[in-house]
């Protein structure tokens, strides 16, 4: 969880404070010459009213506040970009990092046309794009675990599972070697079928990946055809949703990372011979 950002500590901070503390302090010095440490203490007086006042009224300020927070998220949503890439290079990356890079670039240029006074769109209608392509980054991250969990791993399985049933058919088996290989048979099954469901959630994470940036394309060139339309905000909403990724398509990254359990080969080779 994030924790939220300081307002007075913002306040203490912000370049002005800083240069307002800088001005009494250089007019301290300046007045400490004809005046001694009367001057420099009168100056310092100014200040700490100054900064008794500002620490009591600014951080309350809404402007203040929403100028504090925008600043806070920008490097919150910075950070968390850095690390997911990071992420992606270790896992062994991903191809469609690029159509994320192409993303962003049309993002910023949203961000550029919102200052133009002519135009409909506003800044906090570009902010939802953008964090659409954190979205989109965490996509690729799931793309790179799958690629990194290695290729078709259901073909192996399968073929320990028919071994395992072939053993089974066997009628010279102790009753503690069928125990073990039915429990075998019984992991090799639900590992198949985890590898199925991850196969068809990659077909369905490849397919969202494959979308995202032409939406966000046509987006682009709607808005950038018709920058100053009265219903360019409708009509982004509309796009903004459907590239919204569905929770039944989004990919847990914890869970793909982790390998396909496979019973223990120790166990199973101990079934298998016969031996305990």
């Amino acid at each position: 969880m994030i924790a939220p950002p300081s307002y007075t500590m913002a306040f203490l901070r912000h370049r002005a404070n800083q240069a307002l503390v800088g001005g009494l302090g250089a007019l301290g010095v300046l007045l400490s010459f004809p005046f001694g440490g009367e001057g420099f203490a009168a100056a310092l007086l100014l200040l700490a009213a100054i900064e008794t006042v500002g620490v009591a009224i600014v951080p309350t300020l809404p402007n203040f506040r929403a100028a504090v927070d925008k600043q806070a998220s920008g490097a919150n949503n910075q950070a968390t970009r850095t690390r997911l890439l990071q992420e992606i290079d270790a896992q062994g990356g991903s191809p469609h990092v690029e159509s994320y890079r192409v993303m962003c670039e049309r993002v910023a240029s949203l961000y550029r046309t919102a200052l133009d006074r002519a135009s409909a769109l506003s800044e906090r209608d570009v902010e939802s794009l953008d964090q659409l392509t954190i979205d989109y980054l965490r996509m690729c991250l799931s793309d790179a675990a799958l690629r990194h969990s290695g290729g078709d791993v259901g073909a192996e399985i399968g073929r320990k599972l028919k071994g395992v049933q072939q053993r089974l058919q066997q009628q010279d088996l102790a009753p503690d070697e069928v125990q073990q290989l039915k429990r075998a048979q019984v992991e090799y099954q639900e590992a198949l079928a985890r590898q199925a469901r991850m196969q068809s959630r990659r077909s369905s994470l490849e397919a969202q990946l494959i979308a995202m940036p032409l939406r966000m394309e046509e987006v682009y060139q709607m808005v950038m055809t018709s920058p100053s339309a009265g219903d360019l905000r409708e009509l982004l909403d509309e796009s903004v949703s459907k590239l919204r990724i569905a929770e039944e398509v989004a990919l847990d990254v914890d869970e793909l990372s982790r390998p396909v359990p496979v019973p223990d080969r120790g166990r199973l080779k101990s079934a298998m011979t016969g031996r305990e």
